[in-house]
Order: C-alpha cells, then structure tokens, then sequence
C-alpha cells in the first residue's frame, strides 16, 4: 500500500473560512486518491529485496533476476528498514 501521512496539520484554525477548509478536505481526498489508485511498483534487480529499501511502498514488487523469486514489500519496520515476503 501506499504510505499516507497520518496526521494533516492545518495551521492556525483562529481565521479559517468555510471555503478554506473545502480546499482543505479537496486537498486531502486528491492525496489520498492518488496514493490508493498507485498501482504497485515493480523491479527487477539481481538481488533480493533489501531490508533498507525504505523509500519504496508496501505492495511494491521486487523480482529477482538471478533466482527469479518474486518478493512483495510487506511492512515497514522502522524507519531504516522493511520486511519482503517471498511470494510462492
């Protein structure tokens, strides 16, 4: 899946008009629009998945090229490493 902030900071809500907040929540439903939509990526490398693959998202597809065991990033850990799960 595609990693979507959890928290939204609006700033200083003292002056908020009704038309800024439809921006607002405009803004939110594209983003997460565009993050559910995003169709996993898919590479192919000579090796496997690496654990400091953190930029990529859970979902994303590593096919390994030498052994061609197809791997499915499953889960951030930490903020320096991730979990891939061969798939079988």
């Amino acid at each position: 899946m595609a990693k979507i902030q959890e928290i939204f900071d609006v700033g200083d809500r003292s002056e908020l008009t009704v038309e800024d907040l439809l921006l607002i929540i405009e803004d939110m439903y594209r983003t997460l629009a565009v993050a559910l939509n995003k169709k996993p990526e898919i590479y192919q490398r000579p090796n496997d998945g690496l654990t400091s693959d953190v930029f990529l998202s859970n979902g994303d597809i590593n096919i390994n090229t030498t052994t061609l065991k197809v791997e499915m990033l499953t889960q951030h850990t930490t903020s320096t490493a991730v979990v891939w799960t061969t798939l079988s």
